[in-house]
């Protein structure tokens, strides 16, 4: 069969694309997140203000069951007072936690991803946490590993991540610049998206 310069361009073409799907090195870059958990501790913040105007129904109608009888105005400005208190509490706390999320690619087939989580003792006082509960808190995000290693290999834009027992899919950006993926965050199987932005 004779060889157009047609079927040379096709060739080229290929080649091309076969190279654009070849491993990807990611050695030396670093991805941070100061506080993956922020648009989810928002999100329940929103959430809550949601169900703010039936949290007052529901405890002005509990109160009124408990006394017999209806509320005057100023035990009804009583109850909004507490849920205004309560409201403030749950955005100090959320506020006061951080999860910050390092990962860095050492070599084209080892990574290290960093936790720091952190949570403010002023938040915690604030929500109405005791010394005892902060103490035990504080003591076990101490003991949480601080560092993991693993294994990647790069397929297209997924960046699949395993430590021996896991895998795990991140996502890569077409520039580069975001490493995007799926964290669990409860054991009910609740998940949120978070976004590393590369930092070097």
């Amino acid at each position: 069969m004779r060889l157009t310069m047609r079927h040379c361009m096709l060739a080229a073409l290929l080649l091309c694309g076969m190279a654009g799907m070849e491993a990807q090195n990611l050695a030396g870059r670093t991805y941070h997140n100061a506080n993956i958990l922020a648009n989810e501790l928002n999100s329940k913040l929103s959430e809550l203000d949601s169900k703010m105007a039936a949290a007052r129904t529901k405890a002005v109608t509990e109160k009124e069951k408990e006394l017999g009888r209806k509320l005057t105005d100023a035990e009804k400005a009583k109850v909004d007072k507490e849920l205004k208190e309560n409201r403030a509490k749950a955005e100090s706390l959320a506020k006061g936690m951080k999860t910050a999320v390092t990962i860095e690619f050492k070599t084209a087939t080892d990574m290290v991803m960093k936790l720091k989580m952190s949570i403010s003792d002023d938040a915690m006082k604030n929500a109405g946490i005791g010394w005892l509960k902060r103490k035990a808190l504080k003591a076990a995000i101490a003991a949480a590993p601080s560092s993991q290693k693993a294994t990647y290999t790069v397929a297209g834009n997924m960046v699949i991540t395993s430590d021996g027992k896991d895998k795990d899919t991140l996502f890569i950006s077409g520039d580069g610049k975001q490493l995007s993926g799926i964290l669990d965050i409860d054991e009910k199987g609740k998940k949120t998206k978070f976004t590393l932005t590369r930092i070097q």
